[in-house]
């Protein structure tokens, strides 16, 4: 009878495991990257929405300024502030144009938006 060599069973080498670790750690640096991407999209669409709500609230003040609308320009965009959740930083009259600008907690960071409406220059 012929004897094996090298037998797949063999527990005499020292890679036993070593497949496992492997694996675990490609799992693990997957799931850390998927992470920071997901935390970065995140703080992106938290910019975007800002943004847009900034936007907003200067068009809507510029609105009150120039009759369409009742109301004070500027408290039209702090009640705009207060529906999305941010916080009016500044909103200034100036002529016939409407300075506002808005701030939000993100992700561990402070954004930012400015916006200004009125006629065209």
């Amino acid at each position: 009878m012929r004897q094996k060599v090298g037998s797949m069973n063999s527990k005499t080498d020292g890679a036993s495991g070593s497949g496992t670790m492997l694996s675990l750690g490609i799992i693990f640096v997957a799931m850390a990257g998927f992470g920071l991407t997901q935390t970065v999209a995140a703080n992106y669409l938290s910019q975007a929405r800002l943004d847009s709500i900034t936007e907003s609230a200067a068009l809507s003040a510029d609105d009150a300024l120039r009759g369409l609308v009742t109301g004070y320009p500027c408290e039209i965009a702090r009640e705009i502030a207060i529906e999305n959740m941010v916080i009016l930083d500044e909103c200034r009259i100036v002529g016939f144009e409407a300075f506002v600008q808005m701030r939000v907690q993100g992700i561990g960071i402070v954004l930012n938006a400015r916006a200004r409406a009125g006629p065209s220059s």
